[in-house]
């Protein structure tokens, strides 16, 4: 966070005037009910993949002044999510490129005039006090919404809820053709793992945003040890590998991230970890083990929940497997 003399100078009273002249309603919020601009034309974004991709996907994008973002190799900002599903980003826009985590420039912002600034509760509590200088405020609670609940919030608070309402329906009707395609999908286990090397464990993740949502509306089981977490995901040393085994396990590679760029990677970061891993999964050894393309099935965002939906379909509905036996 860069608390810049600059910034502190317009935190301290020049508040613009696009954050308080125009028609406000109020919003609840994770951090109480606030009230927003009616049609929000200048909005703040600070988290990527959570806020500026559904406001990309809303049609809102014209109305980001500002978001968050990642740094790739060569030090290029971009916005996760966005770049992938919508070739969007700061390269192609007039959104402004905010910073990585923790490193936010409040004095970018107050430079933006927002009139609505959108974060998450949890991750951006503590500069809740300056934000609230600049422009009206929200905190979006994404775990306590859940996958929808978020999505919509985000929607709502740009006045975009009637693009949200159109993608859910759209959404609703895909999860009831996978059904149609899959009817025994409650008789199939499906487990996401990624091996992490250079820690020496092997994450099992019960939530993967748009792959495990879709994975559980239509109706897939889990390894039991996953299904009954109270969290997002449990890291496994090697030895409990064969408790998170099922009929089919995704694995996901990242091509802008070194050591996960393909699948052939990943598998020898398994390796790396458990040496001969592929013969001690059932799926691994039946040739059930799927690799994906990380961010466009992990994205919050409707397109990466109908890339998943068309990844799983190709790689289970309508095929033989052999089932796991416990």
């Amino acid at each position: 966070m860069k608390l810049l003399l600059a910034a502190a100078a317009i935190l301290g009273g020049l508040l613009t005037a696009s954050a308080w002249a125009q028609e406000t309603r109020p919003f609840e919020a994770a951090n109480g009910t606030i009230d927003i601009p009616v049609e929000p034309l200048r909005i703040v974004s600070l988290h990527d993949l959570s806020i500026t991709l559904p406001l990309v996907e809303f049609g809102a994008t014209n109305h980001v002044v500002g978001s968050h973002g990642r740094l790739e190799e060569d030090n290029i900002p971009y916005i996760r999510g966005a770049k992938e599903l919508y070739e969007t980003s700061f390269d192609n826009t007039d959104i402004k490129f905010l910073g990585v985590f923790n490193e936010i420039d409040l004095e970018l912002i107050a430079g933006l005039e927002p009139d609505l600034i959108i974060g998450r509760s949890g991750n951006d509590d503590a500069l809740l006090p300056n934000l609230e200088k600049l422009a009206p405020t929200i905190l979006i609670d994404q775990r306590g919404l859940g996958f929808f609940g978020a999505l919509q919030a985000v929607a709502d608070a740009a006045g975009v809820l009637p693009k949200y309402e159109h993608l859910r329906a759209r959404y609703d009707a895909q999860v009831a053709e996978f059904k149609r395609l899959v009817p025994n999908a409650a008789n199939i286990s499906v487990a996401i793992l990624q091996p992490w090397p250079d820690d020496g464990y092997i994450a099992a993740s019960k939530d993967y945003y748009a792959l495990s949502q879709l994975l559980d509306d239509v109706g897939f089981t889990k390894p039991a040890i996953i299904a009954e977490l109270d969290k997002g995901s449990l890291d496994l040393s090697p030895e409990f590998l064969p408790e998170v085994d099922a009929d089919f396990i995704v694995s996901t590679y990242e091509p802008l991230y070194p050591d996960e760029r393909s699948p052939t990677e990943i598998r020898a970061a398994f390796e790396k970890i458990v040496p001969g891993y592929c013969q001690a999964l059932h799926a691994c050894s039946n040739n059930q083990h799927i690799f994906l393309h990380r961010t466009p099935i992990y994205s919050s965002s409707f397109k990466s929940l109908e890339t998943a939906y068309l990844q799983l379909l190709t790689h289970i509905a309508g095929r033989s497997f052999v089932p796991l036996s416990k």
